[in-house]
């Protein structure tokens, strides 16, 4: 007589091990790995070419031509900042996917990926708010003074750049945890962690900001924006190009027995 098994019954899917039916978590990984290019020529795109910030306004400008900037602009500059709010949380994406890669050098327990998450987690409030406040700017133009437009301006561009802490402390985060891979070959280029103590530190003359309308230390001067944003810009651009790399060797290692 033949006897069947609990084993006999089970369907070739079900008899195969769990992990060969599992997709790869690192499919995942570069899927977030991708928000760091749709942000960065996204939000370049929106928020700079279409919103009139590259080069922005001058801080100098009086509140007649602001008004009138608005005004002639409106549909535009509504068009880019709603743009610039949807692709902004893209950074958050990336920047949390980056938290994930520098955890496989320093380990569950350590802090300095998490700040890098909250970091970027921070930054993308900053983009928020920022555009959020030129749109309400655009919003029913013509209904405001000159005075409210004036506010609405210069309120975003403070918030904008004078919360740069937040991207700073990122950037030295994920610097400290590049300096601690004791790697022959670390996970991420040790002149990548240099660039990004550069790059945090290029943020800091916006503490002088406020007290400038024109000259280097303007919201639109050579220090910081052509330099300090062009500086975040290019941070993220090669953190773009590295970022798959390390998943790449992160996927190649975890397949090793």
């Amino acid at each position: 007589m033949n006897h069947t098994t609990a084993a006999d019954l089970l369907t070739p899917s079900m008899s195969r091990p769990a992990s060969a039916a599992r997709p790869s978590p690192f499919l995942s990984w570069r899927l977030c790995a991708w928000a760091g290019p749709v942000f960065l020529l996204g939000y370049i795109v929106s928020w700079g070419l279409m919103g009139y910030n590259v080069p922005p306004l001058d801080p100098d400008i009086t509140q007649a031509d602001l008004h009138r900037h608005y005004l002639d602009n409106s549909g535009r500059i509504k068009a880019a900042m709603v743009l610039s709010l949807f692709f902004a949380p893209f950074y958050f994406v990336f920047s949390a996917v980056l938290s994930r890669v520098l955890q496989k050098v320093e380990g569950q327990a350590g802090p300095l990926s998490l700040i890098e998450q909250m970091g970027g987690l921070l930054t993308t409030v900053v983009l928020l708010v920022g555009g959020v406040s030129w749109l309400t700017a655009a919003h029913r133009v013509d209904e405001r003074t000159p005075e409210i437009i004036r506010q609405l301006h210069d309120f975003g561009w403070m918030f904008f750049d004078t919360t740069f802490m937040c991207t700073s402390l990122q950037m030295l985060g994920m610097a400290g945890v590049i300096f601690t891979d004791r790697r022959l070959q670390p996970l991420l280029p040790r002149w990548l962690g240099w660039f990004s103590v550069f790059a945090g530190l290029l943020f800091v003359p916006l503490m002088l900001m406020p007290f400038f309308l024109h000259g280097p230390f303007a919201w639109n001067g050579l220090i910081n924006y052509w330099i300090g944003f062009s500086g975040f810009f290019w941070w993220v651009l090669f953190l773009c190009i590295y970022v798959f790399k390390a998943i790449a060797r992160i996927e190649a290692e975890s397949a090793l027995p």
